[in-house]
C-alpha cells in the first residue's frame, strides 16, 4: 500500500466511475447526470459501466450516453444468467470486469480516484458538498456512503461491534432453531439499521458500500470480487474485496457526510414502522388522559419513562 496520508485536490484529480446496470432503461441517465453534476470540478473524469442480462432497453440507453457525454463507456457481457445462475456470483464476475479494465487500459493509468457506484435509482441525494466532504480528511483509502434515513446496506457491513458478521447467515441460523421470521429478521438485520447524523465522527470498517463508495486507485491492483464462500453459497462480493484491502493496509470509512439517499427500498418498512408506533404511543397517551385525567397521567408517563432510561 502507498503512504495514506497523500491525496491531490480533488479539482487536480482525475476520476473514473464504475458500477453494474441491468434493466436501468428508466433510471440510468438521471444516475448519470446527477453524479456528473455532483463529482463537479475534476482534471479529467471517465466512465465505464458493466452491463449483463438486460431484457428492457437499457443497452439503448448506453449508446446514447456515449455519444452524450465524454469517455463515457460501456461493456454488455449478455447473458449470464444460465453460465452463471446465482445472483452475487454474476455481479461478482461482472464486477471484476470493471477491475480487469482498469488494470489494463492505457487511459485509466492516470486515475487518481475510483467512485463506485449504484445505477438503479438509488443515488437520488447525492451532491458536490457531499462529494467534497470526503477531502476534509487524508487518513482514508475508501470513503462509503452514508443515508439521511437508516443506513441500509448490512449485508455489505462489516463493523467489530456494530455489524460484525453476515446479516443473512445469522438470520438463516436463527431460524433453524426458533422459526419466528418476523422476530430474527429484526434481530439480524433491521436493528442494525441504525441512522448516522451527518455531524458524527467517520467510522472506519472492515467493510461497507452503501450504494457509491470512493477508493483510491490502486487498491483495484490488489483485490478482486468474490461471489460465493467457501460452501458455494451466496456472499456479498464486497465484503471479501474489502478484507483483502484490509489485509494489505487499506483504511476503510464511512463518511457521515457522503449522503447518497433518504429512506431506500430496505428502510422504508422502518419508517412506515416508526409512524405506526408513534401513532400507537399517541392514542395511548390520549386515552389514559381521557381516564385518569390530565396530571396523573402525566405522572404516570413520566415514571414509565424514569424506568426506560434506567
Amino acid at each position: 500500500m502507498q503512504d495514506t496520508s497523500g491525496h491531490k485536490q480533488k479539482v487536480e484529480s482525475n476520476f473514473l466511475v464504475v458500477g453494474l446496470v441491468r434493466n436501468c432503461e428508466k433510471k440510468i441517465k438521471e444516475d448519470v447526470l446527477r453524479l456528473l453534476e455532483a463529482i463537479g470540478q475534476a482534471k479529467q473524469l471517465h466512465w465505464l459501466l458493466i452491463e449483463s442480462d438486460s431484457t428492457d432497453l437499457t443497452l439503448n440507453k448506453l449508446k446514447e450516453l456515449s455519444t452524450e457525454i465524454p469517455n463515457f463507456r460501456h461493456i454488455s457481457l449478455g447473458t449470464l444468467k444460465i453460465t452463471l445462475p446465482l445472483r452475487t456470483q454474476r455481479i461478482a464476475h461482472c464486477r471484476n470486469e470493471y477491475v480487469k479494465e482498469i488494470r489494463k487500459i492505457d487511459a485509466y493509468k492516470a486515475v487518481d480516484y475510483v467512485i463506485v457506484s449504484d445505477f438503479d435509482g438509488l443515488n437520488t441525494h447525492i451532491t458536490s458538498q457531499a462529494i467534497d466532504s470526503c477531502w476534509k480528511r487524508v487518513d482514508w483509502d475508501m470513503c462509503a456512503a452514508n443515508q439521511r434515513g437508516p443506513y441500509y446496506d448490512i449485508w455489505a457491513l462489516r463493523h467489530k461491534n456494530w455489524s460484525p458478521n453476515d446479516c443473512w447467515a445469522q438470520y438463516k441460523f436463527l431460524n433453524i432453531y426458533e422459526p419466528n421470521t418476523e422476530k430474527n429478521i429484526y434481530s439480524s438485520v433491521y436493528s442494525r439499521m441504525i441512522t448516522l447524523p451527518t455531524d458524527r465522527a467517520w467510522i472506519e470498517v472492515d467493510s461497507a458500500f452503501g450504494g457509491l463508495a470512493i477508493y483510491k486507485k490502486e487498491l483495484f491492483d490488489i483485490a478482486e470480487y468474490i461471489g460465493l464462500d467457501e460452501n458455494g453459497e451466496e456472499f456479498c462480493e464486497h465484503v471479501p474485496f474489502h478484507n483483502k484491502l484490509k489485509q494489505n493496509g487499506a483504511k476503510l470509512f464511512i463518511n457521515p457526510q457522503l449522503i447518497n439517499a433518504e429512506y431506500t427500498e430496505h428502510t422504508r418498512h422502518l419508517l412506515f414502522t416508526k409512524r405506526i408506533t408513534r401513532k400507537f404511543k399517541s392514542i395511548i397517551k390520549r386515552t389514559l388522559r381521557a381516564i385518569l385525567g390530565y396530571d396523573k397521567a402525566l405522572k404516570l408517563e413520566k415514571s414509565f419513562a424514569a424506568r426506560r432510561n434506567n
